[in-house]
């Protein structure tokens, strides 16, 4: 008989027994403080935006955990940027934070974005998480300088002095290095150093397009001139090659025949004035296309060698600028007077 009872209270305890399930998880509102962003690197401790977003509920106990995704618009978060932030309801991104995302999506700097924002709420990979309205941001991103290998070009135009040597790049890290410089002088000599003094490797010659590691004589080029200078530490090779630059195109008035620029060695660029069609125009020396540049689609301000050719969308009086003082960033302007 006892036995019985306890079988029957056992039951009636089974029978009272409530299975709690997770539901599908209630959509966070998402706010931005910021929808229209120019970032710039003199601010990069700075907040950019805050993002504050409400509560989840799954319908279960156990805590909601919160991550940012972030991606270009149009792309639908098929590959986003994640930001996990445990059990939080804000997030705020600093300027170089902000900066750094844009970089891994492919922004362009300095030109104006489409960005994506959304809020994934989740309780544990069994159960489908839940996420936030869009919020779409305008922003404009600025340029990460990467530190890439440079050899400084110290010699009598810069009176020995590595203060105000130029420097050539190994953008590739591949040792093989170039830049543009103006050598104002009818005899010019210098030495390629791995630091802006003579306490480090300096590369002197001991035989035409040679050099060599820690002795030899002055490198020398003969006129004065603005030089492309390419150097190989593998090979020990170098090569001087003196550029004078045009525009040509048919937004210039024809593909036949070249606006000649003239060099401002203030400001350290080429420079014309010059009344342009609605067309296309390309940057080259010397008169051919040996050493040409052009700007890859879309357009951004910054060159490749033989890239695309550069659209003019408007006729008008322009100033066009070409800057090729930072080795490895090479940039133009084409500005409407």
């Amino acid at each position: 008989m006892a036995y019985s009872l306890f079988l029957l209270l056992f039951v009636s305890c089974k029978k009272d027994e409530t299975k709690t399930v997770a539901s599908t998880g209630t959509i966070p509102v998402l706010t931005s403080s910021q929808n229209n962003l120019v970032l710039a690197v003199a601010n990069s401790a700075q907040p950019a935006t805050v993002l504050n977003w409400t509560a989840s509920s799954f319908g279960y106990s156990a805590g909601v955990s919160y991550a940012v995704q972030l991606d270009s618009a149009g792309k639908k978060f098929a590959k986003p940027v994640e930001v996990a932030l445990a059990q939080g309801l804000t997030k705020t991104f600093t300027v170089l934070e902000l900066n750094n995302i844009l970089v891994q999506l492919g922004f362009k700097p300095d030109v104006a974005g489409q960005l994506e924002i959304r809020v994934k709420a989740s309780i544990g990979d069994a159960y489908a998480p839940a996420y936030s309205n869009v919020t779409p941001i305008v922003v404009t991103p600025y340029q990460v300088i990467k530190l890439t290998p440079v050899l400084y070009v110290i010699g009598a135009y810069s009176n020995w002095s590595g203060a105000t040597a130029v420097t050539i790049a190994s953008v590739k890290e591949d040792q093989q290095y170039e830049g543009y410089i103006n050598l104002p002088d009818a005899s010019n000599e210098f030495k390629f150093t791995s630091a802006p003094d003579f306490n480090h490797i300096n590369y002197g010659t001991l035989s035409p397009g040679t050099f060599i590691a820690g002795s030899g004589d002055n490198l020398k080029v003969p006129g004065a001139g603005y030089y492309l200078l390419k150097a190989d530490t593998k090979e020990l090779t170098w090569t001087a090659t003196k550029t004078v630059w045009a525009v040509i195109g048919d937004a210039t008035g024809s593909w036949d025949n070249e606006t000649p620029m003239t060099y401002d060695a203030a400001n350290k660029v080429w420079t014309v004035t010059k009344v342009l069609s609605a067309g296309e125009l390309k940057f080259r020396a010397n008169g051919s296309y040996t050493i040409n540049f052009g700007d890859n689609k879309p357009a951004d301000g910054h060159l490749e060698y033989g890239g695309d050719n550069i659209p003019v969308a408007l006729a008008g009086n322009y100033k066009i600028t070409l800057n090729l003082s930072v080795p490895g960033s090479y940039t133009y302007t084409i500005t409407k007077q």
